[in-house]
């Protein structure tokens, strides 16, 4: 299937790699294809990329790389929704900001993407009475790069 974008052109993606939204990201509801596109090799993050707009894509980090005390405890409805029976078929994704500077990247982590990989679904979840922010630095954090992490583990409440 060929995609186009506005960062990388027309790409070309296997159909079993679109990933399927009830409703899109907060804001894109209507926008409910994406494919992950890596960036670069040598880096983390990656292009959350709509399917049906080619200038719509989100700059994501998967948050296990990043925040070693992150955990993501959804809600039962939530899984029902996702249709997600095992926890090891989820994967997430947050959504990082970076201004014009480049500087104060950061991490919405109150909200993050969860892919249900095994059917290719996805939500974003907003996490309850959230003890994570919306805009958590990126780069202050990033000092625990490259040190063994966990994957982060997605339960549902």
């Amino acid at each position: 299937m060929k995609v186009e974008t506005s960062r990388f052109g027309e790409i070309q993606v296997n159909e079993s790699s679109v990933i399927k939204m009830h409703r899109g990201p907060i804001g894109f509801e209507d926008h409910t294809s994406f494919v992950v596109v890596e960036h670069r090799p040598d880096t983390e993050f990656r292009w959350f990329q709509s399917t049906q707009e080619a200038t719509l894509a989100f700059v994501v980090v998967d948050p296990s790389k990043f925040f070693n005390e992150y955990e993501i405890t959804i809600s039962d409805a939530d899984a029902e929704k996702l249709n997600l029976k095992d926890e090891a078929d989820a994967n997430a994704f947050v959504i990082v900001t970076i201004p014009g500077s480049g500087q104060e990247i950061t991490a919405n982590l109150a909200a993050p993407l969860i892919i249900n990989t095994k059917e290719m679904t996805a939500m974003q979840v907003i996490l309850p009475d959230s003890q994570y922010p919306v805009r958590h630095p990126l780069v202050a954090v990033n000092e625990t790069f490259g040190q063994e992490t966990e994957k982060i583990t997605v339960k549902a409440a």
